[in-house]
This record gives C-alpha cells, sequence and structure tokens, in this order.
C-alpha cells in the first residue's frame, strides 16, 4: 500500500461564491488546513482477493454511509431540520445507491478510546461504541461573514486500503440557504453536496496516489503529465476510465481523464478540467443544470475501493462524438470550433437545453467561452415567464417538459435580436430521420433540419431549428434524473417515487 506522503496536505474543500447570474461559483482549496488524517485500524472484507477473483459490479454489497447531525445542534432548528431531513438524505440515498463497496466493514466502524478527536471535535459517544457503516460523516455549521459556502475533509482512512472511511462537512449559513421550497435552490444544494462528498470519498489528488487495481493491488503510472492545446495537465488514467473518454469524444488518443490546471493547489488537480465538463458535477464552479456523468463515477471505480452501478449516471453530450480536435485544439475568443464554445457576447441556449444565458468567458475553460445558463432564463425556474419576451407562447416550470430554442420571435415589426425562449417539444422517429415538433403556444412547428428559421402566425422573426436528431439525443433526451436518487423507479423516463418523496426527481419529502 502507498504511504501517507500523498495525505500530508488536508483534504479541505472551500466553496466561494461570487454574485453571477447563474447562482454562485465555488472553489475548492484541498489544502488550506493544517491536518493529516489519521489511520483507522478496521476490518475490511478482503474475501473476493483471498478467492483469487474479481467479483462482478453487482456481487458487492451497497455502500452503506452513517450520517451525524448533532452537531448541528447549535444552527437555528429550522437549519438543521433541512440538512437533517432534506439535503443530506437525498444525496446519502442517492450515493448509497450509486456506489457498491468492494472492501466493505466488516462489524462496527468505531474510534477506540486511543483515538481522541474527531477532525478536531470531540468525539460522539455512537462512534464510540461502533456504527453498522463504512462512511460515517458528521456535519457542522457556522455563521461566516465570508464566500465560503462549506468546507469539507476527510478525519480517518481505513489501515488496509486506504479508503476515507471518516469525514464531515461544515456548511457556511451565510451562503448554504435553506431551500425554503425553493426546488431549483434545493437541486443545487444536492449537487453541491454530493460534490463534497465525492471528494471526501477519493476525488481528490490527494488520494490518486493510493487507488488500488481490481487485484488490490497499488496502481502505478496512473498519474500522468501530458501537454495539451499547449498547456500542461494532470491526467489521470485508467484503462476502462480512458476508453470510456475515447468513445465518448470518438478520439483514440485521448490520454485519460483531464484534471483542472487552474485555481491554485487548493482546485488544479482535484477536479474535471472545466473546458470540457463545464456541467458534471466534479467540475470546479457551480452552475445550473449539474450532472452526475458517467466519468466521475468511473473515477471512483478506478480507486479500486467501488463499484458503481451506472444506471444513477446521468446523460452527458457536451463534446460528445466531435473527435480528437475537440481535447486537442485551442479556443481563441474570436472563433469557436466547435458548437459547445461560442464568441463575443451572443445569448443563446445552455449545453444542457435547459436555460437561455449569454456567452461568457471562464478563465478555468482555458480561455473557451460558452453560453452560461442565467436562473432568470431557466425553463425549469416557474418564475421565468417574468423575464420572458413572449410568456403567453412560453412554458416554465419544474417538470413542465420545456427546453430552451434560440430564435428572433417577437411582436413588432422591428428586430429584436436572438434570445431564448422555452417550449415544450416531442421527438418523431429516430435516427436521420428524426423530426422535432415544437409547440409555440397554440400552434406546432416542425424541424426537419438545422439551420431552418420556422415562422409563427401573428408574429414577426422566427424560431431556429437545432439539428433534430442532435437535440433529441442530446439536450431534449428525457431521463430520470440522478436515478431518482434511489428513491423511487424509473419508468418511461419519469419517475415515480416510493411512499413519502416526491419531485421530478425523487429528491423531496412529500
Amino acid at each position: 500500500m502507498a504511504s501517507l506522503k500523498a495525505f500530508l496536505l488536508s483534504l479541505s474543500l472551500i466553496f466561494i461564491i461570487s454574485n453571477i447570474a447563474s447562482g454562485y461559483e465555488h472553489h475548492c482549496n484541498h489544502d488550506s488546513l493544517d491536518f493529516t488524517p489519521g489511520l483507522l485500524d478496521v476490518e475490511e472484507d478482503m474475501s473476493s482477493l483471498s478467492a483469487g477473483r474479481v467479483l462482478a459490479s453487482h456481487e458487492y454489497p451497497n455502500m452503506r454511509i452513517y450520517p451525524y447531525y448533532d452537531f448541528l445542534d447549535s444552527a437555528p432548528s429550522s437549519y438543521k431540520a433541512y440538512i437533517q431531513n432534506e439535503v443530506a438524505p437525498a444525496v446519502i440515498d442517492f450515493l448509497q445507491g450509486a456506489l457498491r463497496l468492494k472492501y466493505s466493514v466488516v462489524g462496527p466502524l468505531r474510534l477506540g478510546n486511543t483515538v481522541g478527536d474527531l477532525c478536531g471535535e470531540q468525539v460522539p459517544s455512537i462512534l464510540r461504541s461502533g456504527v453498522n457503516a463504512d462512511f460515517f460523516i458528521f456535519f457542522d455549521s457556522r455563521v461566516e461573514d465570508s464566500t465560503t459556502v462549506a468546507s469539507s475533509k476527510y478525519c480517518y482512512l481505513a489501515t488496509g486500503t486506504k479508503r476515507p472511511v471518516v469525514a464531515t462537512t461544515n456548511f457556511n449559513r451565510e451562503m448554504f440557504k435553506e431551500a425554503r421550497g425553493d426546488v431549483l435552490l434545493h437541486e443545487k444544494n444536492m449537487y453541491l453536496l454530493i460534490h463534497e462528498i465525492m471528494h471526501t470519498l477519493g476525488v481528490s489528488k490527494n488520494s490518486f496516489g493510493d487507488f488500488l487495481d481490481s487485484y488490490g493491488r497499488t496502481r502505478r503510472g496512473h498519474i500522468k503529465s501530458v501537454k495539451i492545446a499547449g498547456v500542461t495537465q494532470t491526467v489521470i488514467d485508467i484503462p476502462e476510465l480512458t476508453q470510456r473518454l475515447r468513445t465518448f469524444y470518438n478520439c483514440p488518443s485521448v490520454p485519460g481523464l483531464i484534471m483542472e490546471d487552474d485555481g491554485g493547489s487548493g482546485s488544479a488537480a482535484s477536479h474535471l478540467e472545466r473546458k470540457f465538463f463545464v456541467y458534471e458535477t466534479m467540475a470546479s464552479g457551480g452552475i445550473y443544470g449539474r450532472r452526475v456523468t458517467e466519468f466521475s463515477l468511473a473515477l471512483l471505480e478506478g480507486s479500486g475501493w467501488y463499484a458503481p452501478d451506472y444506471s444513477y449516471a446521468e446523460p452527458y453530450h457536451f463534446g460528445k462524438g466531435q473527435g480528437c480536435d475537440f481535447i486537442f485544439q485551442k479556443c481563441s475568443s474570436s472563433q469557436a470550433l466547435f458548437e459547445e464554445f461560442c464568441t463575443g457576447s451572443e445569448r443563446g441556449c445552455a449545453s444542457t437545453g435547459r436555460s437561455g444565458g449569454k456567452c461568457s468567458s471562464d478563465t478555468k475553460a482555458n480561455g473557451c467561452k460558452y453560453i452560461e445558463p442565467d436562473v432568470d432564463y431557466d425553463c425549469e425556474n416557474p418564475d421565468g415567464e417574468d423575464n420572458a419576451r413572449l410568456p403567453e407562447l412560453q412554458v416554465y416550470g419544474r417538470g413542465a417538459g420545456s427546453k430552451c430554442f434560440t430564435g428572433s420571435l417577437n411582436n413588432r415589426m422591428s428586430n429584436n435580436g436572438r434570445t431564448s425562449f422555452c417550449f415544450r417539444y416531442t421527438c418523431v422517429g429516430e435516427g436521420p430521420n428524426t423530426q422535432l415538433q415544437v409547440q409555440v403556444g397554440q400552434e406546432k412547428i416542425i424541424c426537419t433540419q438545422k439551420g431552418q428559421q420556422r415562422t409563427v402566425d401573428g408574429y414577426y422573426g422566427g424560431v431556429d431549428c437545432p439539428d433534430p436528431q442532435e437535440f433529441c439525443e442530446g439536450p431534449g433526451r428525457r431521463y430520470c434524473p440522478r436515478n431518482c436518487m434511489n428513491r423511487g423507479s424509473c419508468v418511461n423516463n419519469k419517475c415515480v417515487c416510493r411512499e413519502g418523496f416526491t419531485g421530478v426527481d425523487c429528491g423531496l419529502k412529500a
């Protein structure tokens, strides 16, 4: 097993917010505290190794996560209730469904009397006696006049596998707010907490050196420095993960998972490169329309500790099929080589198809610009019509079934320029014969090829047609968000929630 050298810097996730239209921008600093995680002598089930065989993913037990909330007692009761009853349970249910564990803890997970503290806090009695879990996480909060949203770190690693087994998340109540019925804020909070906990599970440069192969041996040579489009970046090259990426991009020379090069020691190499993974939950920064994709789950699988259930991965198409130039070509302020990127300050639709926004610069995206989603123009925002050019024609709201379309449609003779609209749609047919039907008010327009502009009776300008096949297989694809959070069943691409849960993703308590 690898030594503790990779852990001499603490794992601390610091989320910073700036006042941007999409909600917040956060950065993670994994090395801000002088803290070395301890080793915990826990018994782990190594039976698959002793039998000399590699089990299929479904043969491993689901991960057991034990949350502890008593440190939140100093917070207002409503705040503790939100963390304890709403956001944390939803995220834990999701992770326990999405992750199986190769080396589960045998017997109770406990801190013996010789262990003096818990990440600087007093050890709760329940952890002295032990809990039936593979991972223990405790939550705390504070009031801090800063842009920090929350901080997290792991406290103890299993002696044998070096897998994190005890961790903490501390929320800044000034910045991490109760959703209070705001379903979009609740969703954003869930992605934030998924992001934090995934870091503590092993998505960190401080953990990569202790990753294991399928036979329980410490990996070697999988952490590389590769020059990509003139920038030297950390790349995680694990065969199964790298092959997923090569298939996705249709590029046989993708060197592996490209990690963020910007943001200093607290962000670089611990996040997915934003140029390629703008909407991935493990990229740095906060943005509406996040996705947990196959790639962050595959990175956890590459740790050798977890066996993910990929039915929990959400569709991702940013850069899909674009070939090697998408990876190795530079962006410039005057030329966007691919439709995922933009130039100038044009308005358009975010790549997920969920929201309108404006072409924005981004230092972490290596000079590339993309349409940054604006919550005011989010098709799932029930108040979106307040900012709509033609609210009488558009449909907004969570679960309303609309997506973003661009166009110049207006009710004046003078052209008001291009903007974004939220319309319901239907995909008919498949493959190159796909037809896109867009409902604009009472009128249905038909798109059969990219570049068509469809007019609407009584209005000037028109609606831009995307490529029907690309739209219906990409942003217009129906799916169950996060596999219904492990709280229901996905039936015909809609979540049927178990009793006690509700929402398009079963992420809310009924």
